[in-house]
């Protein structure tokens, strides 16, 4: 590919001039017969810029592709460039911020193509992969393409690089949009492509609704019982507000007249498996309507069959790096308004097989005091993992070309975090310990407990705790119907020593169960526990893959401590020594390395204990900062961490 990146293609085959990266889009709607896939592709509207957009590709470096929601973007793009030859004998990466749009993605495509998943088309996400020495189009997060940079620096195994949905500005795509302007520099770049949304008849209210989820409860059983057939898709900011709408859907579902059709709720969430998640992409059965309830991740990249009303509560979670003077910081995850952005992306999703209706629970006014589009990613998230596998690059996060620079007390407290894990040495270099624990896919505190666990002879027992804290989803229900019935059943796991150790208890008496239990045995054994079982099962595959890293790096995962629960506990302990709190008089915690008073989340095993030091995974911010996820130590483990015996820290 030849030429300047000057050129922005219209799915109708027009061009206009423009210079900057952008995104493609969604993907054809699921579910489809195999007999009319090649016809749908054929009336899409991007089909008719076909002969244009191969055309202009060609001739640049780097294209920019803009079109409505639903015209065919992100499939189809891929596969023209692939039957054209442009890619040659390369892969096509078509990048994706989320999970759940890469593997959707990735199954359309490959039944447009009529080869299975993993063959031609494949996909790449975190602790998941489906390719072979076969596929030449491949759907990958972003982060996982910035992962693959640590060991193919320019991406050489890929001939056209797409990246989708840049406009949402995650960090992980603002890294790789700077490297790929340095590999565009060094070979011939990828090709970049943007989308936008399409309009539907806009409701807002008159008067702002305090109650969002009643708000929306109401708004569909209006929609349901007084307009013509269609689907609905109701945006909420979050898990807890899906499940707790869906229970209200369901306990009126049965009240309904016998004229009024049924309802088939599908909830839409990051932490649902994906056989669940593929059920929005089924068609409702006769004399039903479907209601989709989704967070923002049905806002792009995937298109949804038989949606005609969108319920828009004008609400999303936003998560945010708090950085400290000292150094130190805690994430937090807050419900809050969306852009303007956002809110024309959910008006897009109604109406893409008719005419749509968006019904906003907000105002006009709240809209026109909407921010135009969410602050880049980079400039609100913590950036000790991004600073690590640049550093394994030879690059400095502050000297590089970005978009919009990161916050320097993201900066510092990244650094900080770095040197006390010890991938940093006091001159701000790699260290080998550093570079060891970039290979793992695993956030670097966690990282760090893998390492230590080849010092301390305990590394079978370490995976197996750390997989169940990278698992997507909560071991424990939260459930306060039914809290002193869960309190009881998951007693007899509990350790004395805290969380970790239960977590470990609970995983060693579901490997007895799996063992001997059929899939159904598994999961009617965890409803009784009131665990998790997507998390437990998650956490065997993120095992499997954490075992394999170790043999690589000749680290003997077999080693077990046995019962013995002192070196499991050191070896979190290094990787969460600056998640370390003592007790103060008053009973709280203080931070060992910051200001923050502590207490401990309720749902922890320890919450109603007074321990000397405690270690905790993760702070939460509501009516207090809590500890989530929390081990009793003794104070001499801290000591022992080796770069506190270091002069000047």
């Amino acid at each position: 590919m030849k030429g300047s990146p000057n050129s922005v293609l219209r799915t109708d085959g027009s061009l206009r001039k423009k210079r900057r990266f952008g995104t493609p889009g969604k993907p054809l709607s699921h579910g489809s017969s195999s007999q009319s896939v090649q016809a749908q592709r054929a009336g899409l509207p991007i089909a008719t810029g076909k002969r244009a957009l191969i055309e202009e590709i060609r001739k640049n470096d780097v294209s920019i592709l803009v079109g409505e929601t639903g015209s065919g973007k992100t499939t189809q793009v891929p596969q023209y460039l692939l039957e054209s030859g442009i890619a040659g004998q390369g892969m096509i990466a078509v990048t994706q911020p989320r999970k759940v749009a890469a593997t959707s993605l990735a199954a359309r495509v490959a039944t447009e193509q009529n080869v299975s998943v993993g063959s031609l088309v494949g996909y790449s996400v975190r602790f998941d992969e489906a390719s072979s020495d076969e596929t030449r189009i491949k759907y990958v997060t972003d982060g996982m393409l910035v992962r693959e940079l640590l060991g193919d620096p320019l991406l050489s195994r890929y001939s056209v690089v797409i990246v989708d949905e840049a406009h949402e500005r995650t960090l992980r795509t603002d890294l790789l949009i700077t490297n790929l302007k340095d590999i565009q520099r060094r070979r011939n770049s990828p090709s970049d492509v943007k989308g936008k949304s399409s309009a539907a008849k806009l409701n807002p209210l008159n008067v702002s609704q305090p109650d969002y989820v009643d708000a929306a409860m109401r708004t569909f059983f209006q929609i349901h019982t007084d307009q013509p057939p269609g689907d609905v898709l109701i945006f909420l900011p979050g898990q807890e507000d899906i499940e707790g709408l869906e229970r209200s859907i369901q306990l009126y579902v049965d009240r309904l007249p016998k004229d009024i059709p049924s309802i088939v709720v599908c909830p839409m969430y990051a932490a649902l498996p994906p056989s669940q998640q593929a059920r929005i992409f089924t068609l409702a059965p006769a004399g039903y309507r479907k209601c989709i309830l989704a967070t923002n991740i049905a806002e792009t990249s995937i298109t949804i069959p038989g949606i005609r009303y969108v319920i828009d509560t004008g609400k999303c979670k936003e998560k945010r790096y708090v950085a400290r003077d000292s150094g130190t910081g805690f994430d937090t995850l807050l419900t809050r308004d969306i852009t303007k952005s956002s809110a024309m992306q959910r008006a897009g999703r109604a109406g893409r097989e008719g005419p749509g209706f968006c019904f906003r629970l907000y105002t006009e006014d709240a809209f026109d005091a909407m921010a135009e589009s969410a602050e880049p990613e980079i400039r609100r998230c913590a950036l000790t993992s991004s600073m690590l596998q640049l550093r394994c690059l030879g690059q400095d996060i502050e000297e590089l070309d970005f978009m919009d620079k990161p916050d320097q007390e993201a900066i510092g407290a990244a650094l900080k975090t770095l040197y006390l894990l010890g991938a940093l040495d006091n001159k701000r270099c790699l260290t080998k310990l550093g570079r060891d624990m970039a290979v793992f896919p695993l956030e670097p505190n966690l990282a760090r407990a893998v390492v230590a666990s080849r010092e301390f002879g305990c590394t079978l027992e370490v995976i197996d705790i750390v997989s169940v804290l990278s698992a997507s989803s909560k071991l424990f229900f939260d459930s306060t119907d039914e809290r002193e019935a869960a309190s009881e059943a998951r007693r007899k796991f509990r350790h004395r020593s805290g969380d970790h150790m239960t977590v470990l208890n609970v995983v060693r008496a579901y490997q007895v169960v799996a063992a001997a239990e059929k899939k159904s045995g598994r999961r009617e054994w965890c409803k009784r526990q009131f665990l998790n079982e997507r998390c437990l099962a998650e956490a065997q595959d993120i095992r499997d893959q954490l075992r394999e890293v170790c043999t690589r790096m000749q680290i003997d995962w077999k080693t077990s401590c046995g019962e013995d629960e002192q070196p499991v506990l050191k070896c979190l302990v290094r990787g969460l020594v600056q998640h370390a709190a003592y007790l103060q008089p008053d009973g709280s915690y203080k931070q060992l390395m910051g200001p923050s008073i502590v207490k401990i989340h309720p749902s922890s095993s320890l919450c109603d204990k007074k321990v000397p030091v405690i270690i905790y995974d993760e702070l939460v911010y509501t009516t207090h900062i809590y500890g989530r996820g929390v081990s009793a130590v003794p104070r001499s483990y801290i000591a022992e961490v080796p770069v506190l015996n270091v002069k000047g820290t």
